[in-house]
């Protein structure tokens, strides 16, 4: 199972709370994934369709359990990539549809009983904390994924193209949802709560989408995914430290090629100074260092300081070396 999977798996676990609750968590995944279906006479019924076995489990909970039916689940396999199933929960019965798009706010209707469609967050679910927090975990389970937070962070709210099949002339009926609105309301809340989402359209699809870890970290708190958290912070962790390892790892090697380089040079140049001049010509603390980095061409400069007696600190090491180079480089000249 991909991490997203396992993720919707646990969520799915979750106790479901007040029944305002329960609601906001069915709007939430209504709204993020379902199809409402309209036939000629007007009737509705609506399709939840889903790839993840728990999240058709915990859909079909929530019905039952708030409005006292049994939606029908209807398992169907698909070619999308490879063969797997999708599961489908449906509500044919018109009545308990309406009821059930009426009580989440999916569904108004004005003086003349037209119906209309929201397409935002209901307002009712924003009030409490507990219910916006609902909403956005059944949107997540409908239309969310979340990559395996080893390899990259990344978390996103796909919005469906189409929310309405309609098979009547009521012009209040036909045509497509905007997912864009929705996705934006999500995101007004999400802003609420201190997370950064961006919204982008990609192919046919509007996209809400966290790409900081400490954003999806946040996301997964707001939902209830304490688990999915631990795991995630887990990974953090691990992941900061290697690369603090490799950090250091790079620096010291990045300092070690320059004192290998700097001492290549430094030898070099007393290789010259003894051709041009032998080094005993050389005053005695300078014939002493370059002595000493002739038999220690690896040595740190503190690890000739250290050689020397008395010893001298870096800085009067450095100082003799740098001498020793400009000898050189003035006995090229010659």
């Amino acid at each position: 199972m991909t991490f997203s999977a396992i993720l919707k798996k646990d969520i799915s676990k979750l106790p479901f709370g007040s029944k305002a609750s329960r609601q906001a968590e069915l709007s939430g995944i209504i709204g993020a994934v379902a199809t409402i279906i309209v036939d000629v006479a007007g009737d509705m019924s609506i399709s939840i369709k889903t790839e993840n076995p728990s999240v058709a489990a915990r859909t079909y909970q929530l019905i039952k359990g708030l409005f006292q039916t049994k939606p029908k689940i209807k398992i169907e396999k698909t070619k999308k990539f490879k063969e797997h199933r999708a599961y489908n929960v449906l509500i044919e019965d018109p009545k308990m549809a309406k009821r059930i798009l009426g009580d989440c706010e999916i569904l108004s209707f004005n003086n003349l009983g037209q119906a209309f469609f929201a397409n935002q967050v209901p307002e009712k679910f924003k009030k409490q904390a507990t219910q916006t927090k609902a909403y956005i975990r059944g949107a997540f389970l409908g239309c969310g994924s979340v990559s395996n937070p080893e390899k990259t962070y990344h978390l996103e709210l796909v919005g469906k193209k189409t929310a309405i099949q309609s098979k009547t002339n009521d012009r209040s009926l036909t045509g497509n949802i905007e997912q864009c609105a929705l996705l934006e309301s999500i995101k007004e809340i999400l802003n609420d709560f201190g997370i950064k989402s961006n919204l982008i359209h990609r192919k046919a699809h509007w996209v809400l989408y966290l790409k900081e870890g400490g954003s999806v970290a946040d996301f997964l708190n707001v939902i209830g995914a304490h688990r999915g958290l631990l795991e995630m912070e887990n990974i953090r962790i691990i992941k900061e430290m290697r690369n603090d390892v490799n950090r250091q790892v790079n620096c010291e090697t990045a300092n070690l090629n320059k004192t290998v380089i700097a001492a290549y040079d430094q030898v070099a140049a007393i290789l010259v100074i003894k051709e041009k001049i032998g080094l005993r010509n050389l005053p005695q603390n300078l014939y002493d260092i370059a002595e000493l980095r002739l038999n220690y061409p690896d040595a740190s400069i503190k690890e000739l300081g250290e050689r020397l007696d008395p010893p001298v600190g870096k800085s009067g090491v450095y100082h003799r070396l740098k001498k020793l180079s400009q000898i050189a480089e003035d006995l090229k000249l010659k």
